[in-house]
């Protein structure tokens, strides 16, 4: 017995092809998953499949960032908007750590 030939519907033209190319792996959380099929014509269409496991160690990687830094003007105005008194810059300069600690009142 000759095994039977795979017959997928193309998820782009919707017609039916004996030799499909998985474009996508459609992954869930609560069950099994599917996969999406194109026609050969079709498969080009599609950008390249993405490798999952490749996302998550990008994700995992660390990233390096420069501090943060925020810059405040302090003004006192009069009731006509006018600037009274103008007390300079106060620039704070943090790493990520330093900044955790000013959120969290720590």
């Amino acid at each position: 017995m000759t095994p039977r030939p795979p017959v997928r519907m193309c998820a782009r033209c919707e017609r039916t092809t004996d030799a499909p190319v998985l474009v996508h792996e459609v992954h869930a959380a609560t069950g099994p998953g599917f996969n999406v099929y194109a026609c050969g014509e079709c498969a080009a269409s599609y950008p390249p499949a993405v490798d999952v496991l490749e996302l998550l160690e990008l994700a995992a990687a660390p990233v390096r960032r420069s501090p943060s830094r925020l810059t405040l003007r302090v003004y006192k105005v009069n009731s006509d908007g006018d600037v009274i008194e103008d007390r300079g810059e106060v620039e704070i300069v943090a790493d990520d750590d330093d900044a955790h600690r000013l959120l969290s009142g720590g």
